[in-house]
């Protein structure tokens, strides 16, 4: 872009379709962006606020930021303009539960071409944060990233390599430590006493990090609500119980390190389920009220425990993922198809039973929502069978099957995801200053959230990905999960289903 053309979208910008205050942030992208100012034009636009659409919409962007949004005409000079009538812009979407984004090749790129521009990491290892520095300095497409720390749990741990800890003093030396390694947030898991629970708690208050992840299965989630989400609605029938404080006393009584070191999914999930008899609607009111005044979120990834409850011969087996299957990595297939294979096949019986307990949690979700507890998307990508990008569009559908709308649904991936990250101010909705990231997509998706997965275009950081674009990346990622690539040897994933 010229000089004179630089000039004139200056003077446009300062024309208020920005105003002062933000012309001074974004107006040197636009005058410095190397690729000069692209205008998105004739969509309509669902900007992630909660506002009505607005229709024949234009988006302008230069270098990694929006410029403007909303009803303009008047484009000056110099503008690279992009026909997109007739689709549905929304922002870049938010997966708040996420793993294995480290396969630089394959992993990260697949995000961003289904429409995801940020992601939650919740397993913090030496390589995700390189990826997230190659995907910073523009070596490899990828998305925005917020990465825990190294799982911290307690004996009984499930995952090689978490940080067990068996004593207060070790649970703060832990926060110190991931503080220290430049974690995000500190990730926290279910074999943690309560004990050393709260001492992570304190010590992460007092160093000003967040911790999020499992509530552990000896806490109730009435003393977690320092915890900043909650992830997969787990315990929460027992915590609703009539008969809690007998069941977390049971609980307690468990040993800490038993022979069978699963006994977190065969006691505590068999007891959440057969909570679900006792279930107090008054104890569950109240927990959620105070999930609200204390701004506790919660991560449901309904998709991952609904794909969960199938038997594995079906999960393999599903068309739709044997065909997504083609953009895994080789090393990763391999782990997910080790998981299943140490899976026993279930009954009709039994996964009726599961996807009817799946649906009870689900109801409590909407109570959750309705009572103004966050909600946020997230799916546990990189665990067996949940696809990065791909499920995140499965996770939207069943929060609207929750009892969430359309818009709100749309929201948990995107102006709410950006809220419990604390980024809101950069990204989330479709806003001059934000970052460019937004999905263009061929139909409505507040009239069927189904149609997040109808893409047209992606906007990461700015960079334009048509449907030529995206077809040759998905082709790229398509050749690259073909070849060995390496990786941490830990199992990706972080969660008992």
């Amino acid at each position: 872009m010229g000089d004179l053309a630089r000039r004139d979208v200056l003077s446009w910008l300062g024309k208020g379709a920005l105003g002062a205050a933000a012309l001074s942030v974004v107006g040197q992208e636009a005058a410095a962006s190397p690729s000069g100012v692209t205008a998105l034009v004739g969509a309509t636009l669902i900007d992630g606020t909660g506002r009505p659409p607005v229709r024949d919409a234009t988006i302008v962007l230069a270098g990694d930021r929006i410029l403007a949004a909303g009803r303009h005409r008047d484009l000056p000079r110099g503008v690279r303009v992009v026909d997109v009538a007739g689709k549905y812009v929304i922002p870049g979407l938010w997966d708040l539960h996420t793993h294995a984004s480290f396969f630089a090749d394959t992993v990260a790129p697949l995000h961003v071409v289904q429409g995801v521009t940020g992601v939650r990491e919740m397993w913090g290892q030496p390589e995700t944060h390189d990826t997230r520095r190659r995907i910073e300095a523009g070596e490899v497409l990828g998305p925005r990233m917020v990465i825990a720390s190294n799982i911290v749990d307690g004996p009984g741990a499930i995952w090689p390599g978490a940080d067990v800890v068996r004593t207060p003093d070790e649970a703060r030396a832990a926060v110190r430590g991931a503080k220290d390694g430049g974690a995000d947030f500190v990730k926290v898991y279910s074999f943690l006493s309560p004990e050393c629970y709260a001492a992570i708690a304190a010590e992460a208050r007092r160093l000003r990090i967040p911790f999020a992840g499992h509530v552990p299965a000896r806490v109730p989630v009435r003393d977690a609500l320092a915890q900043h989400t909650h992830e997969h609605l787990y315990n929460l029938f027992t915590s609703t119980s009539d008969n809690a404080d007998e069941l977390y006393a049971k609980l307690r009584a468990l040993p800490d390190d038993p022979a069978d070191p699963n006994w977190w999914g065969r006691q505590s999930g068999r007891m959440e389920r057969a909570a679900v008899a006792t279930h107090s609607p008054a104890r569950a009111a109240e927990l959620f009220r105070a999930m609200a005044r204390r701004g506790t979120w919660q991560s449901p990834t309904l998709f991952v425990e609904r794909n969960m409850s199938r038997s594995p011969s079906s999960i393999v087996n599903d068309p739709v993922a044997l065909d997504r299957l083609r953009y895994i990595p080789v090393d990763l297939r391999a782990q997910w198809q080790l998981i299943m294979s140490g899976r026993p096949e279930r009954t009709p019986e039994e996964v009726a039973a599961l996807l009817a307990f799946g649906d009870a949690r689900m109801r409590l979700l909407r109570q959750m929502h309705e009572a103004g507890v966050g909600v946020v998307a997230g799916t546990d990508a990189g665990f067996a069978y949940v696809f990065p990008g791909f499920s995140l569009h499965d996770e939207l559908a069943l929060l609207v099957r929750a009892g969430l709308t359309p818009m709100a649904a749309l929201r948990a991936a995107t102006s709410e995801a950006a809220r419990c990250l604390g980024l809101a101010h950069e990204t989330g909705t479709v806003s001059a200053g934000k970052q460019a990231d937004l999905v263009v997509l061929d139909a409505d998706p507040l009239a069927d959230i189904t149609n997040v997965s109808r893409i047209h275009a992606v906007v990461s950081r700015g960079r334009y990905l048509g449907p030529a674009d995206r077809a040759r990346v998905l082709a790229e990622i398509e050749a690259a999960a073909q070849e060995p690539a390496e990786a941490p040897a830990t199992p990706m994933g972080c969660c008992v289903h």
